[in-house]
């Protein structure tokens, strides 16, 4: 078979395809001896009809429903495929689209394809009547602005932390870190791995958090928000775990959030959580995703493309990472992810995306952010509408977790006021508590400092 002269069909045009067809970029790099032109139709052949010889009782209606290569690019390694929508398989309890069956197609068999050294799927572009058969997210962070007495349009940096040590602690400890942290800060989460442990029974461990929110917003006058992991290899174990968060959680139904994760639970368990729980707030996280979605990687898929798939699935919020400004892998390019899902039309590396008024799903900024990096953060980003989640840069403050709360908000006031942050630090305790904090980090992003604070202190 010929594949170049059936499925590459450079003179396409993407605008004529984009109406009823799932568009798909990725880079790729043929196996050694491989033609980068016969791989690309290859590909598209493995990825919709499944096979790359000639199949006698194929008619007309099949080959309709053949995988187009419509751009190919050698220099750049760049193929953008185009799969009919018919291709794409649909619930049958609901009519909803299917993100296995997506996953299926742009990433399922191919990636084991002996002719290709690396392909991996940095992009996707959905038309509207596909993209509408997903529910997206039921809830959004408005609801949790609401609840924190803030402009429900734009309220600003939910001050939150991923429990840390995240294991290790019984149900007192956690319990006690928790409401520490909440006598300065907004939200207390669960970490990935935190679930059932024989040395914190959930059971006593939610009681217990619980007890410590309600004692938190007695003694501060605020409301607190409390995220319960639910991640489980089951449905039925995922809804024994939600009843049990609710059950504990009865005096205060509006604190309590749930948490996914969501990549090593696989597609089914976002959009499950979120059948079950349409007025609560649902976080995807992201574990385990660097082993395919690494720039280092050269399989799989990106973690912008990650990202897309989770506000698909129905996350109100989503781990993004900390764009470079972390310890985690990543770079300021990683931006468009916190736009692509926090916005109606956006553009990625290779697509524009209009979401045709699905809800939007906030950005959760996790992995090494502290109180002196967060400026950096800001600016980057370009406004503080997201939830952060610090862990080290809560609970590692010399002064403790309330303190690592309140210089978080303290760094937030400082971006917003566009001060100076060697300035502002003579003004806000907690937030110059920062620099012994976080030595390393002060010594890179604000040399000198030691002399600058010194100074300010003796004036005072």
């Amino acid at each position: 078979m010929d594949h170049k002269d059936r499925f590459l069909r450079l003179s396409l045009s993407e605008p004529d395809l984009a109406a009823d067809h799932v568009l798909a970029a990725y880079i790729l790099s043929p196996a050694e001896g491989h033609d980068f032109l016969n791989t690309a139709a290859a590909f598209a052949a493995e990825s919709g009809r499944g096979t790359q010889v000639p199949l006698a009782h194929e008619d007309d209606f099949s080959r309709a429903l053949d995988v187009i290569a419509y751009q190919a690019e050698p220099a750049t390694g760049l193929i953008k495929l185009a799969f009919p929508l018919a291709l794409f398989d649909f619930n049958l309890s609901d009519g909803k689209a299917s993100i296995t069956s997506f996953l299926n197609l742009l990433v399922g068999n191919t990636q084991g394809m002996s002719e290709i050294d690396a392909v991996k799927l940095h992009d996707f572009h959905l038309p509207a009547p596909f993209l509408k058969a997903f529910h997206g997210p039921a809830t959004t962070i408005a609801r949790l602005w609401q609840h924190l007495g803030r402009d429900p349009l734009s309220g600003g940096m939910i001050t939150g932390a991923i429990l840390k040590p995240k294991l290790g602690l019984r149900p007192e400890g956690l319990a006690d870190a928790a409401y520490q942290f909440w006598l300065g800060g907004d939200l207390v989460k669960n970490d990935q791995p935190q679930g059932n442990q024989s040395f914190a029974p959930l059971k006593s461990t939610l009681r217990r958090m619980a007890d410590a929110l309600t004692r938190a917003q007695d003694k501060t006058g605020e409301a607190k928000i409390f995220s319960a992991n639910i991640t489980a290899d089951s449905p039925t174990e995922m809804d024994m775990r939600t009843e049990l968060a609710i059950r504990a959680f009865k005096h205060n139904p509006d604190s309590l959030t749930f948490h996914v994760d969501a990549y090593l639970a696989g597609p089914m368990a976002l959009p499950h959580a979120r059948r079950r729980l349409p007025k609560h707030f649902i976080s995807a996280h992201r574990a385990g995703h660097a082993a395919i979605t690494s720039a280092r990687s050269n399989r799989g898929y990106s973690a912008f493309v990650l990202t897309k798939i989770n506000r698909l699935l129905g996350a109100s919020g989503i781990h993004t990472g900390t764009m470079g400004f972390g310890r985690m892998e990543g770079d300021e390019a990683d931006r468009p992810i916190a736009c692509m899902i926090a916005q109606n039309v956006a553009s990625g590396p290779y697509f524009e995306q209009d979401w045709h008024g699905m809800n939007r799903s906030a950005a959760i900024v996790s992995g090494g952010i502290n109180a002196l990096r967060l400026p950096s953060f800001l600016q980057n980003l370009g406004h503080s509408n997201f939830i952060l989640a610090a862990g080290g840069g809560a609970f590692g403050h010399v002064d403790g977790p309330q303190a690592g709360a309140l210089s978080l908000r303290q760094a937030e006031a400082c971006w917003l006021e566009r001060a100076d942050p060697i300035e502002f630090a003579a003004e806000h305790p907690e937030f110059a508590r920062s620099f012994p904090s976080f030595e390393a980090d002060a010594d890179i992003i604000h040399p000198g400092w030691r002399r600058a604070l010194a100074q300010d202190s003796s004036n005072q």
